[in-house]
């Protein structure tokens, strides 16, 4: 997911953190393991705050991902 968004930081940050999720998830993949499934859902939790986390800096609304957030790891915040 890449977002094209009129508020830049929010863009840049948003794109950063999506960076940072796929390249997590792709590793968690290969290294496989028991806890590979929990990681993963840690790993996507993380990358949902960091978008909440940008609205609230930039003055957005963050409620249609706190709804993500809580999908992948049942916490609202």
């Amino acid at each position: 997911m890449i977002i094209d968004h009129p508020n830049k930081t929010h863009q840049n940050t948003v794109n950063l953190a999506e960076s940072s999720r796929q390249t997590a998830v792709q590793q968690q993949i290969v290294a496989g393991g028991a806890n590979a499934q929990a990681n993963i859902r840690a790993i996507e939790a993380t990358f949902w705050r960091a978008v909440i986390t940008s609205c609230l800096a930039n003055g957005l609304d963050p409620s249609p991902f706190k709804q993500s957030l809580h999908d992948v790891a049942g916490v609202w915040s």
